[in-house]
């Protein structure tokens, strides 16, 4: 069994697939990015998240005793648990009842918890981890990371920004920024080019706010769509050395005298 949730994920990156035949329907527009809802308060929190109809809906705080109310809940949407520690029954029990994703913390989650493949595996880390806890994390059994983007969009740096490509460009797995606003057009454009795959916003950021992030994802061009190609790409400063046809020896001089 595989994550529906990681389908889509691969579904935006990867782009629709034109249909063939007369008569055949444009297939929907896609996303830019992925986007996940989080809320706290069980199945209430999981039937609000779930109304906006986002990509996935994740339930924070929740005993796994509520797994069935939770289920019913979001029924309509792709849906997982977020814990700080993960146990291993607790993480069955989620999967039984029909979780999607389990979001959780490299300390104190039992590696009994995340070996199974029945759910997408979000592990949480911090983007000013250093390289070599970064390396550390591409052989654990995780499918995505999440790092938190925090403050208003209109406030994040360039340094932000070189955080989240840190980690995308160590860490071989999906990466997810979970972000408190909406950023404009241009920063989910660099996001997408820093290697984000899919934005995380709360429920409390409010219906108007997650809305108008749906509209602006969905706007959001198809990667490359600009003109440029990866052959415009500019080329690592090694490729430009000195290329320059060596000097032919010296003839050899003729005059034995």
């Amino acid at each position: 069994m595989s994550s529906k949730f990681l389908d889509r994920l691969e579904e935006i990156r990867e782009g629709a697939t034109p249909r063939l035949g007369f008569g055949t329907t444009r297939p929907p527009k896609l996303p830019g990015l992925g986007l996940i809802i989080t809320a706290d308060g069980g199945k209430n929190g999981a039937s609000a998240a779930g109304g906006l109809a986002p990509d996935a809906v994740v339930i924070s705080g929740s005993p796994v005793v509520q797994a069935g109310e939770i289920a019913e809940a979001a029924a309509s949407v792709n849906w997982g648990v977020r814990a700080d520690g993960l146990t291993s029954a607790d993480a069955a029990s989620w999967r039984e009842a029909g979780a999607d994703l389990l979001v959780f913390s490299l300390s104190g989650t039992a590696l009994g918890a995340v070996t199974s493949k029945d759910a997408a595996r979000v592990l949480a880390v911090n983007s000013d981890s250093s390289p070599e806890e970064l390396r550390d994390i591409n052989p654990l059994p995780v499918d995505a990371v999440l790092v938190s983007l925090p403050g208003d969009p209109a406030g994040w740096t360039l340094q932000d920004l070189a955080g989240l490509a840190r980690v995308s460009g160590r860490v071989g797995k999906y990466l997810l920024a979970e972000i408190s606003g909406a950023p404009d057009g241009d920063t989910l454009e660099a996001l997408r080019n820093a290697g984000v795959a899919g934005l995380v916003m709360d429920l409390s950021a409010g219906e108007d706010t997650i809305k108008g992030l749906k509209e602006s994802l969905l706007e959001m061009p198809r990667p490359g769509s600009d003109g440029r190609s990866r052959s415009n790409a500019i080329l690592p400063g090694s490729v430009y050395a000195d290329r320059r046809p060596a000097q032919a020896d010296p003839e050899p001089d003729d005059d034995d005298d």
